[in-house]
C-alpha cells in the first residue's frame, strides 16, 4: 500500500510540477488569471504559476503587424468624393488593455482610423491631398496614436497608398493637367523667342560696336599718317612729295591713254604748279 501511496504521490507532484511551469515564447505575452480575476502578465521566458489557481487564459501576439488594406471614402475640403487606401503598421504593448479593454483591437483601430481620416481629409482640399501625403499621414498617426494607447497598441506607420477619384473629377483633373502642359509650353516658347530676339541684339550692337572700334582706328592710323607726312614735307621733304605728285601724274595719265576707249585726254599745263603751291600751304600749316 505504501509503495502505491508513494507512487500516486510522485505523480500528483509531476503533474503539479508540469502545471505550475510556463514558458512563453518571444512572440507573444501570456495573460494569467487567478481565480477568475486578471493577475499578471508573462512575458518571453521561463515562469511558474501556482496549480488549480493561475489559468494562462490569453496568448498574445506582440509582433508587429499590419492591418488589412480597406478602402475609405471621404470628402475633401472642395466636395469631391475620394477613396483612401491607408497601410497601418502597429504592435501590442500592453497584453492586458488590448485583451480588457477592447473586444476585438483590429476592428476598433479600422473604426478610428475610418474616422480619423474623414476628420482629416476634411479640413485638405483635393490639391493638398495629392501633394501632402507625407503630412496628411503624420497628422492621421498623432490622431490615432492618443486613442490606440488606451488600447495598449503603438502605432508605428501610418502610410497613405492609394488616392482614388470618381470618373468625372478624373477627367476634370486631366483637362487640367493638359493645360497647365500647355501653358507651360507656351511659356518655354515665349521665354525662348525673347531669349533669342535678346542674342541677336546683343550680336547686332558687339557688331556695331567692333564696326565703330574698326573705323576709329582708320582713323588714326589715317591722321598718324597725314602728321607723319606733314613732319616730313616741314623737315624739308618737298623736293621727294613733288617727286612723287610727278610719278603719281605720270601713272594715272599712262592709264588713261592705255585705256579700252583710247580717248584723248587733256590735261592742263598748271596742274603741278597748283599741287606744289597746294604742298607749300600744307608744309606751312604748323
Amino acid at each position: 500500500m505504501f509503495p502505491a501511496l508513494a507512487i500516486a504521490l510522485a505523480a500528483v507532484l509531476v503533474i503539479a510540477a508540469a502545471l505550475s511551469v510556463r514558458i512563453v515564447p518571444q512572440s507573444q505575452n501570456y495573460l494569467v488569471e487567478r481565480l477568475g480575476r486578471y493577475h499578471r502578465t508573462l512575458e518571453a521566458g521561463l515562469h511558474l504559476v501556482v496549480p488549480l489557481l493561475d489559468a494562462v487564459r490569453h496568448k498574445v501576439d506582440i509582433l508587429e503587424r499590419q492591418l488589412p488594406t480597406n478602402r475609405i471614402s471621404t470628402i475633401t475640403l472642395d466636395n469631391v468624393t475620394i477613396g483612401i487606401d491607408l497601410a497601418i503598421l502597429f504592435r501590442i504593448t500592453d497584453a492586458a488593455n488590448a485583451v480588457y479593454r477592447i473586444r476585438d483591437v483590429d476592428a476598433a483601430i479600422r473604426t478610428t482610423v475610418t474616422g480619423v481620416v474623414r476628420s482629416v481629409i476634411g479640413r485638405t482640399d483635393l490639391d493638398g491631398v495629392q501633394s501632402n501625403r507625407r503630412e496628411l499621414s503624420d497628422a492621421i498617426e498623432t490622431e490615432l496614436r492618443t486613442v490606440a494607447q488606451e488600447w495598449g497598441v503603438l502605432l508605428s506607420r501610418v502610410e497613405i497608398i492609394d488616392v482614388d477619384v470618381d470618373d468625372e473629377t478624373r477627367q476634370a483633373m486631366q483637362l487640367q493637367l493638359n493645360a497647365e502642359r500647355t501653358r507651360r509650353a507656351l511659356v518655354r516658347e515665349a521665354e525662348g523667342r525673347k531669349e533669342a530676339a535678346q542674342l541677336a541684339a546683343d550680336a547686332e550692337l558687339y557688331a556695331a560696336e567692333r564696326q565703330a572700334e574698326a573705323r576709329r582706328k582708320i582713323a588714326e592710323a589715317e591722321a598718324y599718317a597725314v602728321q607723319t607726312v606733314a613732319a616730313a614735307i616741314t623737315g624739308g621733304g618737298e623736293a621727294a612729295v613733288e617727286f612723287e605728285v610727278r610719278k603719281i601724274q605720270a601713272d594715272a595719265v599712262r592709264h588713261l591713254g592705255t585705256g579700252d576707249a583710247n580717248k584723248l585726254v587733256l590735261l592742263p599745263t598748271d596742274v603741278l604748279s597748283t599741287l606744289s603751291s597746294a604742298i607749300s600751304r600744307f608744309a606751312r600749316v604748323p
